[in-house]
């Protein structure tokens, strides 16, 4: 069993899950990119983030100085302001059943408290569970770490939505790269897709999608999908292989009609 640290995400589900989420201003982002950055392990016997994050951090952080670290370590370490730390934490979504795998880009606080420290940007992994195995994110671990970076560099602060909505166009000058489980059942069959998606799309392995983002393949794009089961609320994003820019983001609440994954009003929409 995981011995996470908590955190609780407030997010308003009313309107948009992704209506309240915090980005940093610009002063904290200009902080952040003058420290060195501590990578925290999960103190966990087993984790898929511990696995695969020496590697993804060797080919894809380098935004900061960093060093990987052990959680007494963060303890430690976590009151000094001048330093910022990349930690998987378990957080809650108000108005959504269940809790999440996140990953935190944190600024350090005097206080130690983790949740007084100033956040650079977080993103659901998966949704969290004690008593199963959680939706395999180790192979696009570092295609998320580029997210993070791109973001960064970009800096839309409150203007993110149109950031990513601009960055959507540059999909027709990509090919979607997607595991079979990113697809929901009403958009599995890929010549339904190609009906109203114009740009190519390709169902490869895991492995494949790894060696993209290692290799930053600059015409290619994957899919991070968050959420399996119905009644959770399903995440899907779609990020750019070459520079981590996120081409896409939105949600649907599961159910039999509409299954976790990409649905074909997805598809619908990337070209819009």
């Amino acid at each position: 069993m995981k011995n996470l640290m908590f955190i609780s995400i407030l997010i308003t589900i009313n309107i948009s899950v992704f209506a309240q989420l915090k980005f940093a201003d610009k002063e904290t982002l200009a902080s952040f990119l003058k420290t060195k950055t501590y990578i925290v392990l999960e103190d966990a016997m087993y984790s898929d983030f511990n696995n695969a994050i020496k590697g993804a951090a060797e080919k894809h952080w380098k935004i900061t100085e960093y060093e990987i670290i052990d959680l007494e370590s963060f303890e430690k370490l976590s009151k000094n302001p001048k330093l910022s730390f990349l930690i998987v934490s378990i957080g809650e979504a108000t108005g959504i059943p269940g809790s999440f795998s996140l990953l935190n880009l944190i600024m350090g606080d005097a206080s130690g408290d983790i949740n007084k420290m100033k956040e650079i940007i977080i993103a659901p992994l998966s949704y969290y569970s004690e008593e199963s195995d959680e939706e395999p994110y180790a192979y696009k671990l570092g295609g998320l770490l580029e997210a993070f970076q791109a973001y960064v560099r970009c800096n839309p602060g409150d203007d993110w939505k149109l950031w990513v909505n601009e960055n959507k166009k540059e999909l027709k000058n990509k090919e979607l790269w997607v595991v079979s489980n990113d697809l929901s059942a009403d958009a599995g069959d890929l010549k339904k897709i190609g009906s109203v998606y114009p740009y190519p799309i390709k169902i490869v392995s895991q492995e494949t999608i790894r060696d993209a983002i290692d290799k930053k393949i600059s015409n290619v794009a994957f899919v991070h999908k968050v959420g399996v089961k119905v009644k959770d609320y399903c995440m899907k994003m779609i990020i750019s292989c070459s520079d981590g820019k996120l081409l896409y983001i939105n949600y649907h609440k599961i159910s039999d009609a509409n299954n976790a994954g990409l649905l074909i009003k997805d598809f619908e929409a990337l070209t819009k």
